[in-house]
This record gives C-alpha cells, sequence and structure tokens, in this order.
C-alpha cells in the first residue's frame, strides 16, 4: 500500500470514530431520579428504603450511592439501597443526604434528604395548678418524634392489666392535634392521668406520671358529720317504750337529722356536737339491729360514719361460735370492713386480697354469699402501675354523694388509695379520678373523715414505711390533693378519730410501734386546725408500752369526754386512756389479753349500756372480750378468750344474724378465711 493510501485509511478509520462518539453525545441524556425524591423526616430506629430509577443508561451501568451525614447504607450500587439512622441514643435531630450517582456519567446525581429525630418522649414534668371556675390552659412537652402529632388521654374505665389510666379534672379537655389541655375545671382535687402521643412515623410514647391539681374556691357547705360512741342509750330491750336517743359527735348542722336505718328520726339540735332524737316503739318492737347515722342537708353535708344500735335482751351474752364464710382461699385478706353495700338492711362484708376486692352480701342468717361482679378488681393508678397490686386496708364512705356507701382500698406497693364507688346493690366500680397519693405505703390503717368540714370525704393514710402519713382532702366526684400530715414518732399502726380537745374540729391519734430505726413505741396526737392540716398536741408524743397497734375511741367513762383503748402487742395487753377533753389523757391503765394483740373494736356485745371491747389476738389465734363496767374499766367475758385459729390479722363488728346481738367478723391471713364469730 503506498503512504496516500495508508493515511486514507486513517482518516476513514478516525472518520468512523468521530462519528460513532458524535451519535453518544448528541443523544438523549443521561437522568437520574429517587423515590422518595421529597425530603423525609423519620424516628430513630427506623429506616428509609431508596429506588433509583435511571434512564438513557443505554449500558445499564447503573448507579452508586454514597451518604453524607451520620447513618448507615445497605450498599453502595444497585437499583435500591435502605438507609439507616445511626444507632440510639441521639439526643437531637441529624440531617443525612443519601445520593445517587449514574456510572456513565457522574456529573448526573440526585439526592434526598433524611431528617432523623429521637424517638417521641414526654418528659417527666410538672404541670401548672388550676383553680375551680378559672380558665386553663398548658401545652405537654414533647421531645422528639416526628410531626404531626395525635394526642391522647386514656380515659377510664379502661383497665390495662389491672392499671386504670385515669382522667383529665372534670371541665378540661385535651387537644388531640397540638397537645394543649385547656378549659375551665368544675371540681377540685388532683387527677392522675396517662398521656400518650404518636407521631407521624406511627411511633407511640406514654407517660403515666401525669397530674394536674385544681384548687377549690370555697367549701361546699355544711360538713360530713363525725358520730362518737356510744349512743345513749346503746341499746334497748326488744317491746321496749319509745324513747329518746342522744347521739354526740362532730359538725352537726341546726338541720341535721338522725336516720335510724336510713331514715330519718324526729331529731332535736341541741348544738353542734349532741343531738336528741325520738324513737318510737314500733322501731324497737323486734329483735334486731338498727344502723344510726346523722345526716346534714346539703349544699355538702352527706351521711355520717354508722354506729350500731342492738334490740336485744340485756346481760345474755353466752359466748361466740364460729364459722367460715366461705370454702375458698381468699389470697391473703389484710383489710376488713362491713356496711349494708346492697341497702337491704342486712350487714355485708368486703375483704381486700391481692388484685381485688370480695363483697359478700349477708342474708340475714349468718351466711353470705358473693354480691353481682365480686370480685372487684383493684386498679393500679396511672404513675405507679404495679401488675398486681396488694389490696391494704379498706375504709368504708359516700365518696362521691351518690347516697350509696363506697370504699377506699390501700394499695402497700403502689403508695396509693384508690376508691371503688357503689352502687347502692352490692356492686363496685373503680373510680378513673379517685386516686389518693399515699407518698410511700399506706400499709396499715385509712381513716375517712371531713377534716376540713367542706361536706366532702377526706382520707387519713397512715404510712408505715416513709415516716409521713399524709392527709388527703376529697372533693366529692373529683379527686384528692394533700392537705396536712399527721404527727407520727415511730412504725404508725393505727388510727383513731375525733374531737379530743372539744374546739369542734376533727383530730387524729395514731399508734406507733417499733422499729430499730425508731425504738419509741407512742401515741401521737394531731390535733386538726379545721382545714385539714394538724399540729402536734403539746403533750405528743405519749411514750407508752412496747409496740402499741389497734386503737379505738369512744367514750368508756360516760363524761362526755373521747377515751382510748390502744392493744399493745409487745405486752400482751390492752391500755386504756381516760380522755381530759382538751387532747390530753390520763394516766394509762391496762388489762391483760391474749398474744400479740392487734385489732380492736368496742361496741355494746351484751346490750347492758356499757361500752365492752373485742381484741383480736394474731399471736394465739383468738378473741378476746372484754365487758365494759362503764368507768373505764373493764373485765374479761366468761368463756373468753374464743380460738378463731390462724393469725387473726383484721377484725369487724356486726349483727349478721339479725338476732340484735352484736358478732363479729375476723380476717386469718395465715389460713386465709374470713371467719364470723356468732354471739350464743
Amino acid at each position: 500500500m503506498s503512504r496516500r493510501r495508508a493515511w486514507s485509511a486513517l482518516l476513514f478509520v478516525g472518520a468512523l470514530a468521530a462519528a460513532a462518539g458524535g451519535c453518544s453525545n448528541s443523544g438523549p441524556p443521561i437522568m437520574v431520579s429517587v423515590s422518595p425524591s421529597a425530603p423525609q423526616a423519620i424516628d430513630q430506629g427506623q429506616t428509609v428504603g431508596i429506588t433509583a430509577t435511571i434512564l438513557n443508561d443505554n449500558k445499564g451501568l447503573g448507579v452508586t450511592w454514597s451518604l453524607s451525614g451520620p447513618g448507615t447504607l445497605s450498599s453502595t450500587a444497585g437499583p435500591s439501597v435502605t438507609y439507616t439512622p445511626p444507632a440510639p441514643p441521639l439526643t437531637s435531630a441529624q440531617q443525612a443526604i443519601v445520593t445517587a450517582t449514574a456510572v456513565a456519567d457522574r456529573t448526573k446525581q440526585t439526592a434526598v434528604t433524611i431528617a432523623v429525630n429521637p424517638p417521641p418522649a414526654i418528659p417527666f414534668q410538672n404541670l401548672p395548678n388550676g383553680t375551680v371556675g378559672v380558665a386553663y390552659s398548658q401545652q405537654i412537652s414533647l421531645t422528639g418524634g416526628t410531626s404531626p402529632f395525635q394526642w391522647s388521654v386514656y380515659d377510664g374505665p379502661i383497665l390495662t392489666g389491672w392499671r386504670i389510666d385515669g382522667s383529665l379534672p372534670d371541665g378540661l379537655t385535651l387537644n388531640t392535634s397540638t397537645g394543649v389541655i385547656s378549659g375551665t375545671p368544675s371540681a377540685g382535687g388532683t387527677w392522675y392521668f396517662e398521656a400518650a402521643v404518636t407521631d407521624a412515623a406511627g411511633v407511640a410514647t406514654t407517660n403515666g406520671f401525669m397530674s394536674i391539681q385544681i384548687l377549690p374556691t370555697s367549701g361546699a357547705g355544711n360538713a360530713v358529720p363525725y358520730v362518737n360512741q356510744p349512743l345513749l342509750p346503746s341499746a334497748v330491750t326488744p317491746g321496749s317504750v319509745g324513747f329518746t336517743l342522744n347521739v354526740s359527735g362532730t359538725g352537726f348542722a341546726s338541720s341535721a337529722t338522725v336516720n335510724w336505718n336510713g331514715k330519718p328520726l324526729a331529731t332535736t339540735f341541741v348544738n353542734a356536737s349532741h343531738l336528741a332524737a325520738t324513737v318510737p316503739a314500733t322501731l324497737v318492737a323486734n329483735a334486731g339491729t338498727a344502723t344510726v347515722t346523722v345526716v346534714n342537708p346539703g349544699p355538702g353535708g352527706g351521711a355520717s360514719n354508722f354506729v350500731y344500735f342492738p334490740v336485744g335482751t340485756a346481760g345474755t351474752l353466752m359466748g361466740f361460735a364460729s364459722a367460715a364464710i366461705a370454702q375458698q382461699t381468699l389470697y391473703y385478706p389484710f383489710g376488713l370492713v362491713a356496711g349494708d353495700f346492697n341497702e337491704d338492711g342486712k350487714a355485708d362484708l368486703a375483704f381486700s386480697l391481692i388484685a381485688k376486692v370480695n363483697v359478700f352480701v349477708g342474708k340475714g342468717d349468718g351466711t353470705f354469699a358473693p354480691a353481682a361482679g365480686s370480685p372487684v378488681p383493684i386498679p393500679s393508678p396511672p404513675y405507679d402501675d404495679f401488675p398486681s397490686p396488694y389490696g391494704g386496708p379498706l375504709a368504708v364512705g359516700d365518696f362521691n354523694h351518690s347516697g350509696h356507701l363506697g370504699l377506699a382500698v390501700g394499695e402497700v406497693n403502689n403508695e396509693a388509695a384508690v376508691i371503688l364507688l357503689g352502687d347502692g346493690s352490692g356492686a363496685f366500680q373503680a373510680s378513673t379520678a379517685a386516686f389518693a397519693n399515699g407518698q410511700g405505703m399506706p400499709a396499715s390503717a385509712i381513716g375517712v373523715a371531713d377534716f376540713n368540714a367542706d361536706g366532702n370525704l377526706d382520707l387519713a393514710l397512715v404510712n408505715q414505711i416513709s415516716g409521713v402519713s399524709p392527709v388527703v382532702l376529697g372533693y366529692g366526684a373529683g379527686a384528692f390533693n394533700q392537705s396536712g400530715t399527721l404527727y407520727q414518732s415511730g412504725f404508725a399502726n393505727g388510727v383513731a378519730i375525733g374531737d379530743f380537745n372539744g374546739d369542734g374540729k376533727l383530730d387524729a391519734v395514731m399508734t406507733n410501734g417499733v422499729s430499730p430505726a425508731l425504738p419509741n413505741s407512742a401515741l401521737t396526737v394531731s390535733l386538726g386546725n379545721g382545714d385539714g392540716t394538724f399540729t402536734a398536741s403539746n403533750n405528743s408524743p405519749i411514750i407508752l408500752g412496747s409496740g402499741l397497734n389497734g386503737i379505738v375511741a369512744a367514750d368508756f367513762n360516760g363524761d362526755g369526754k373521747l377515751d382510748l383503748a390502744v392493744t399493745d402487742s409487745g405486752n400482751n395487753t390492752v391500755i386504756v386512756l381516760l380522755g381530759n377533753g382538751d387532747g390530753t389523757f390520763g394516766a394509762p391503765t391496762t388489762v391483760p389479753v391474749g398474744s400479740n394483740p392487734g385489732p380492736i373494736v368496742a361496741a355494746d356485745f351484751n346490750n347492758d349500756g356499757k361500752l365492752d371491747l373485742a381484741v383480736a389476738n394474731m399471736g394465739d389465734g383468738t378473741v378476746t372480750l372484754l365487758l365494759g363496767n362503764g368507768d373505764g374499766t373493764f373485765t374479761p367475758a366468761a368463756g373468753s378468750p374464743y380460738h378463731v385459729g390462724g393469725e387473726p390479722y383484721q377484725m369487724v363488728v356486726g349483727d349478721f344474724n339479725g338476732d340484735g346481738k352484736l358478732d363479729l367478723a375476723v380476717a386469718d391471713i395465715k389460713n386465709n378465711m374470713v371467719f364470723i364469730l356468732l354471739q350464743q
């Protein structure tokens, strides 16, 4: 080939190559897109899948992936990739950029921006107080999460396991989009609830430690009265003529009535501490036991605690015979109370167990049957949701002005008391609002009374553990606000309520046992200020005994002043202290009883007009009956003590067979039974 022909061939090949290159460069350009293309927002712990689409990639070279910012990619090549945020903890929002770049043309790339938020969290926070009748608005604080958010409050009665999730104060609502609580509160108290939020990524979180305290603007009116023992007379025989019943106590309104089995008697107002009522002969014609209360009219007001009035033969005490109330395991009956829960005129019983309360309605012949809906679950409050709340002490009262008896249940592992509202049929339902925060474990006793005289029942929570026994003020259908505390000096066990210094304001006396840290056994006297707060008496504590336990207050010597009877488990005695009427007490006298005495009750068991005492001895499984002499001294009854067996931990009085003689019910936590001791 000549040199000229060779150069011509090279030029031809070059032209072909140029022509080929010209075709690639002049064709449609490579285009890269990703899906999703819009900026993304996710929570930590979630991932984002991203897919690339490439056009005009004639050789199918695809894309490569790159990441700018925190996190990782599942690969660096391929049509799709998964972005994973960094591992927790992440304290603030971060930004990541994922880029897809065409391999065939590195200048062609597309990116998506991803905002990575910490998971949503509702931090612990103190919501501000509100006031009844005053507009309220407050945003619940939130950290993390991806908007928009969906807020909610679990509004009972929704039980999650054994937890009830509470509700907002009456009159307030939660904006489900903004998390703002607003409205005008209509009821006082501290309302506990569980707030929840779900973010746009579907991640949910809750906080059960939320609460709002609503302060009242004024009292409700008349006080809930409180009745002392004894009634005068304390018993009569069947067929007696009509008589005047004298009732003493605290907080009687001028228009108060004495009620006999729920029916008002003709009543004469003497003063705020004394009433006289006419009992016609028709009401005492036959043997039986009446329930006596004092009722103050509204506003506020309501029925007092009840006192039994036996109509039976006097001086015929022949002892007690026992029988189990139910042939079933009751799983530690720590609390026991009596009351007419189904309003049929017959005494019923309720006892607290682990996670439930059993209610047994009396048949009037000494036997019982489970009430409808029994056992009643004991809910844990939102802020302390143990799966199995341990039912502790019980107390009876109308906590929502329904006219029906309800129950306050101490939860020994949840630092609270929960309210079960009765409907008058023997059935109960947990209140979604009424929780009382015990600030410790109300392990031994609950006192019920209207300590601030506003017409709503309050609670005194005796706390063995923390050394602080709070008094919480009730607001009817609302909840409770903590007010004062009772003075204590040791391992608190029991409480007695009454006006011990004669100033018309309710006081409280607590028994204090011993522990390594609190070695003194003593009585502590807390004098009420009339507003739910208390002041320790000048002579308190009263060092006494070596292990004070149960306590009962009544006028044992007939001088119109409240006295005390206290069990001393360290010395196996009952200690009687006669009141001076000024908040102080005279020298103690002692009466021997059984081993390790605990619960103590006062009643006229032999219908002789004098108050007696019954003591449950936990150490030897017996009940000691002490007959009152009317002067503050007591004598053991013939045949006493009575054997019940096991460990009698709680005891209550009632006429369970309707014969006009008072009987006893005893909770045995060793054998897990409740026994009925019927007078013979």
